[in-house]
């Protein structure tokens, strides 16, 4: 992969956010704080996205690609906890890298 799919992927949570920010308008239920939190750790993740290997990059594009899909093992948008699997997912890249 190159550094520009990294900015593709940063672009893809960016407009995630936003829709979440539009969202959150809607429902007061919604699980923004693990949101945040798992967006936050990608962040995190994608800073250092030329030290990874190609198969530690295909792990950040799926747990990218996870965490934006909104109806995943939890429904992010409907679920009072909907994104617990999101995070838990960020959580388990972040050990898997060497992060945690």
């Amino acid at each position: 992969m190159t550094t520009d799919e990294v900015v593709v992927l940063r672009e893809t949570l960016t407009a995630h956010r936003a829709m979440l920010e539009g969202a959150l308008h809607g429902n007061d239920r919604l699980d923004i704080d693990r949101a945040f939190a798992a967006h936050a750790g990608l962040a995190r993740i994608l800073a250092h996205w030329d030290e990874y290997t190609a198969r530690q990059q295909r792990a950040v594009v799926e747990t990218v690609h996870y965490v934006v899909m909104s109806d995943d093992d939890q429904h992010d948008l409907t679920a009072a906890d909907g994104f617990a699997d999101d995070l838990a997912r960020v959580r388990a890249l972040q050990e898997s890298l060497g992060y945690a």
